[in-house]
């Protein structure tokens, strides 16, 4: 199980990337919604792009692999 958050705002590709609690590049906390923690990937993905209505994407350093 995972603590998973997304960016506030959508980067330059129009997505709203999600990371893992603790990733390298996460950006500032007032910067990002807490999703929860969740057992998947896919769940926060969904979510992120339920609340805001848009794309969202996995942070290619803390959800790859």
């Amino acid at each position: 199980m995972n603590e998973f958050y997304v960016e506030r705002l959508a980067n330059e590709n129009g997505d709203h990337v999600v990371h893992r609690h603790g990733c390298p590049s996460l950006p500032a906390k007032s910067t990002l919604h807490y999703i929860g923690v969740r057992s998947s990937i896919e769940a926060p993905l969904q979510e992120a792009a339920f609340y805001w209505a848009s794309q969202s994407a996995p942070c290619p350093e803390c959800m790859t692999g």
